[in-house]
């Protein structure tokens, strides 16, 4: 799977910020929404009938940044999932030798029925982004990542289950083939060319059957149409295989859930096993659009100087409501005495200190970064199938993330409270797991997180 592919790095450096502390607690805006982590983070990993684990290291693991916009800043009161609970929630699924592998489906190929859909899946950019990713770099990666790299990163995330491309292949095709197919009408070189209206559905053909699937025109105009997550979630649960633990389907169409959403970039539906990721968004090229700030993308985003300019840019909450600030609620989490950890000791000793450095001297080159954003969602959307809550003890890859600014500042790792539950629901062990990490990082070159896993291991 990909096992001799490497990355080369023509990425960003990042000469303007040097990252000199990094903040491991979070940032002073959660105060001032109320959010306090909850702290029994070591407690939430205690196995039924087991001592409490050590405490936790926050130069291992920092608490969630929690920045103005922030999933966790808007809604601070999120309950936590313990281990404990996570054990005791009777609708979640078993791994059993039965249903144990993880199958995932290639983006459907395009029918010649609906051939115009090609250029939905093709970003309608502004003139100055055509040539370049502006403020960050030359390189333009515009192809979607090989389906095989994501198998071979799920592989290792959720090691030792079989991971699997499935077999049956999928194809957009026309819903009702009486429908006109949009083009150009017939018309005088004079007159202005017409195009039928792009139709309102068009379907998925499976082995077995045609599911509908409803499009729309793009609210934001980034990409011309998009489909609907919903009815892609449709198409997975009536492809999922017998053996099935869980399935991944992944798009190269841009995707909506509600009609307020401007876009979506993936949903599981835990309970049904099925997850959908699309993979148009996380386009590097995006970035600026996005105001993805990839110079402090993690482990960057931990910086001391960046977590303050973020929360000087947003007035305080006291000022724009006219109340006062809940002192209870943020009671321990005073700005004024934040954990610090330098960046630059030589040499570095601990995880995030070898990850900083990593990220620093060897950054990523776009279609990395492409690739390493849709493996991370993957891995996410999967979690949720695994019975995985969205984390709030710690900086996590389980985090909930209200947009594409917030997920890049996202660590790649799982916290100990999430890693506990998936070495119980997969059986792995926690080394071999994070070994099986590195080997998919140091084929990629993608450096950053394989020094975190090297501290890790150490």
């Amino acid at each position: 799977m990909s096992s001799t592919k490497s990355f080369e790095s023509k990425g960003d450096s990042c000469p303007a910020c040097q990252h000199d502390e990094l903040l491991l607690t979070p940032s002073p805006y959660a105060a001032e929404v109320g959010f306090r982590p909850p702290n029994h983070g070591g407690a939430a990993t205690k196995r039924k009938g087991s001592k409490d684990n050590d405490a936790v290291s926050p130069k291992s693991f920092p608490a969630p940044l929690v920045l103005p916009g922030d999933e966790l800043a808007l809604d601070p009161q999120y309950p936590p999932q313990s281990l404990r609970s996570w054990q005791r929630d009777q609708d979640r699924n078993i791994v059993t030798p039965e249903r144990n592998v993880i199958y995932v489906a290639a983006p459907p190929s395009i029918d010649s029925d609906v051939d115009f859909i090609d250029s939905w899946m093709h970003p309608n950019l502004p003139e100055r982004t055509k040539n370049k990713v502006p403020n960050q770099s030359t390189e333009v990666s515009s192809s979607p990542p090989d389906t095989k790299d994501i198998i071979d990163y799920i592989s290792a995330f959720y090691h030792p289950l079989p991971v699997r491309f499935l077999p049956s292949p999928l194809t957009f095709t026309a819903w009702d083939s009486t429908s006109p197919k949009p083009k150009p009408s017939s018309t005088s070189r004079s007159s202005k060319r017409k195009r039928n209206p792009p139709p309102s559905f068009i379907a998925v053909r499976t082995s077995t059957e045609l599911v509908r699937i409803r499009t729309r025109p793009c609210p934001d105009s980034l990409f011309s149409f998009q489909l609907n997550l919903d009815d892609l979630l449709d198409v997975a649960i009536s492809i999922l295989p017998s053996d099935a633990y869980a399935l991944l389907l992944l798009v190269s169409h841009d995707l909506y859930e509600s009609d307020d959403d401007v876009f979506v970039c993936g949903r599981a539906y835990g309970g049904s096993r099925v997850a959908v990721v699309s993979s148009t968004r996380y386009n590097p090229i995006l970035d600026d659009i996005h105001h993805v700030d990839r110079t402090h993308a993690w482990p960057a985003s931990h910086c001391k100087n960046y977590v303050e300019a973020c929360c000087s840019a947003v007035a305080p909450l006291s000022l724009k409501t006219g109340t006062s600030i809940n002192k209870t609620r943020s009671q321990g989490l005073n700005p004024s005495s934040p954990i610090l950890l330098s960046s630059s000791p030589a040499p570095p000793r601990f995880p995030l200190q070898l990850a900083l450095h990593r990220h620093i001297t060897n950054p990523l080159s776009p279609s990395l970064l492409y690739l390493i954003r849709l493996s991370l969602t993957s891995a996410h959307e999967l979690g949720h199938c695994f019975g995985l809550d969205h984390c709030v003890y710690y900086a996590c890859c389980m985090q909930g993330s209200a947009s594409l600014a917030e997920d890049a500042r996202q660590p790649p790792y799982l916290c100990p409270v999430c890693e506990e539950k998936v070495l119980l629901a997969t059986g792995a062990d926690r080394k071999e797991r994070m070994r099986r990490l590195r080997e998919v990082c140091g084929r990629w070159g993608w450096s950053g997180f394989e020094g975190w896993l090297e501290g890790m291991l150490a």
